[in-house]
């Protein structure tokens, strides 16, 4: 998997037509990996309301472009952590002359070395699922909230392609009964779940057809491994979703 992601940050922030596909279908080019839209992220904003003086811990940031517009957006004082070496650099080399731009710092979701009381806001948009753990993930991440401090999850669950949809557990698919709703619940974190199943079905909609379109500059440009990675995850969520064994959530979480 790292692997994957070594070659992915090396080739999509140089390939014009990835950043047309971003643009397209997700209404901002910020190198997303995932399924997180502009909209979804309008919709982290409206509800964290962020502001100049949060403290925010951006959990799994990539190359760190997510990282960044939030800054722009709200000027809050923001820390990516992803444990790709070259994501990392890649952040660091194109916000080094921002003016308390954000900081970025190489690091493993499993392994969480995180100064207690130190964030007002963490945000895992699509990145959980690295973790081995998730109750020990949330510990780790429970004690460096300040108090107050609340966490935002961009968070899917549903059926693997290679999983048979007879061995698929559906009943777990609520909110509350998903591998992080459980999480969540042992930890006695509170939280808010908004679904967000149908935007994951239209998105992987609107995915399918721009890369069906783009498949032959993806081709010319010789990044066809793009394509397939981004044509297999939509494909996947797609029949998920339309089965009836995948949902979507936006947790908004806080320890009360």
């Amino acid at each position: 998997m790292q692997d994957f992601y070594t070659d992915f940050y090396r080739a999509a922030p140089l390939s014009p037509d990835h950043h047309q596909f971003c643009e397209r279908v997700y209404g901002k080019d910020l190198c997303q990996h995932g399924f997180v839209d502009l909209a979804q992220i309008e919709l982290l904003v409206c509800e964290m309301v962020p502001g100049p003086q949060t403290r925010i811990l951006d959990l799994g940031c990539g190359i760190g472009m997510i990282s960044e517009y939030l800054f722009e957006r709200s000027g809050a004082c923001i820390t990516g952590l992803d444990n790709n070496a070259l994501a990392i650099e890649l952040a660091k080399d194109r916000t080094r002359l921002l003016e308390r731009g954000p900081q970025f710092e190489v690091g493993d979701i499993n392994q969480l070395d995180l100064a207690p009381a130190e964030y007002d806001l963490i945000l895992s948009l699509d990145s959980i699922y690295f973790s081995q753990d998730y109750v020990a993930t949330l510990g780790a991440l429970k004690q460096a909230l300040r108090p107050g401090g609340r966490m935002a999850f961009f968070y899917s669950y549903g059926r693997e392609p290679w999983v048979p949809a007879e061995s698929f557990p559906r009943e777990n698919l609520p909110a509350k009964k998903t591998p992080l709703g459980q999480a969540l619940q042992l930890m006695q974190l509170q939280f808010t779940a908004c679904d967000l199943t149908q935007a994951d079905l239209a998105l992987a909609k609107l995915r399918q057809a721009v890369l069906e379109e783009l498949m032959p500059v993806f081709a010319a440009e010789g990044n066809l491994f793009l394509y397939d990675s981004r044509m297999g995850d939509a494909r996947g969520v797609r029949q998920a979703v339309e089965d009836g064994l995948h949902a979507r959530y936006f947790f908004s979480i806080t320890d009360k």
